[in-house]
């Protein structure tokens, strides 16, 4: 979603079919391995300059209101068409597997930074009160596209539900809202989250909207016991650390057991490269 998020992997998919997650890291599979958010375009936004077809949000609508209280579709495992996706291990077939067996993507891309009233009053009755999750969340990014501050006690509210993920789709949309008054809200779930994916997207974001301490958080994680913890934080020092991260990466590759994370290491260096002689 975000909204963040867009889509980066932590390594593919039939090597994490086997892991075994510790237990605050343990998400549904729409979130597992998915260390971006899924690039959501908002086609709508640069759109607006024009009237959209009425037609187009109708239907939006209806699909919206069809999902808010499914319950996850498992059907679509035996569809042949997705078993065929499943087999792709590329980044793009790993995004194409998602962006086809989990509606919610589509629905956020379609409905993300409308302004139609209807749709957004929609979308926040989803987002509250919707049973489905991945609804939930895909509401949530949604409006989070509207850049709208209205939504930000709705997003705060979000970051305290019990399911990660709604908690991490609140997350990605403070960090689409880029203002400056969710910094408070996006280091609180960096610090505190139960959920360590969490707290380090978290922490990504802190760094990015310049709170350094973002940076200590994720160094408290890049060796931990947890090769998920490990491998996300080296994911994030890798896009936007230095010199100073380059060496204490280096410094990891030999020792690493982790193949995964072995994997992360190296592409996390490479993007440093660059960067390895700065003072």
């Amino acid at each position: 979603m975000r909204n963040a998020l867009l889509a980066l992997l932590l390594a593919g998919p039939a090597m994490a079919a086997d892991r075994s997650l510790s237990g605050n890291l343990v998400v549904d599979g729409s979130l597992l391995l998915q260390l971006e958010a899924l690039v959501v375009t908002a086609p709508r936004v640069k759109a607006q300059k024009e009237m959209i077809d009425p037609r187009i949000n109708q239907h939006l609508l209806r699909l919206l209101q069809q999902r808010m209280d499914a319950r996850p579709d498992s059907t679509a495992q035996l569809d042949a068409s997705i078993g065929n996706l499943n087999k792709l291990s590329t980044e793009t077939g790993y995004n194409l597997k998602t962006r086809y067996t989990e509606l919610g993507f589509l629905l956020t891309e379609g409905l993300a930074g409308t302004t139609d009233f209807t749709l957004q009053s929609e979308l926040e009755k989803a987002a509250r009160l919707g049973k489905n999750v991945q609804t939930r969340a895909a509401a949530l990014v949604a409006l989070a596209y509207t850049k709208d501050l209205r939504y930000l006690p709705l997003f705060q509210g979000a970051l305290l539900d019990q399911n990660i993920t709604v908690r991490f789709a609140a997350l990605e949309s403070l960090l689409v809202m880029g203002d400056a008054a969710v910094q408070f809200q996006v280091a609180n779930a960096a610090r505190s989250d139960a959920s360590l994916a969490v707290q380090i997207y978290g922490a990504a974001g802190m760094w990015r909207m310049g709170d350094a301490y973002g940076r200590e958080i994720l160094l408290r994680y890049y060796q931990h016991a947890d090769w998920f913890v490990r491998a996300m934080a080296i994911h994030y020092l890798g896009e936007l650390g230095g010199a100073e991260e380059y060496r204490r990466l280096q410094r990891e590759l030999a020792a690493e057991p982790d193949a995964a994370v072995q994997a992360e290491l190296a592409a996390a260096l490479l993007k440093l490269d660059p960067k390895r002689n700065a003072p």
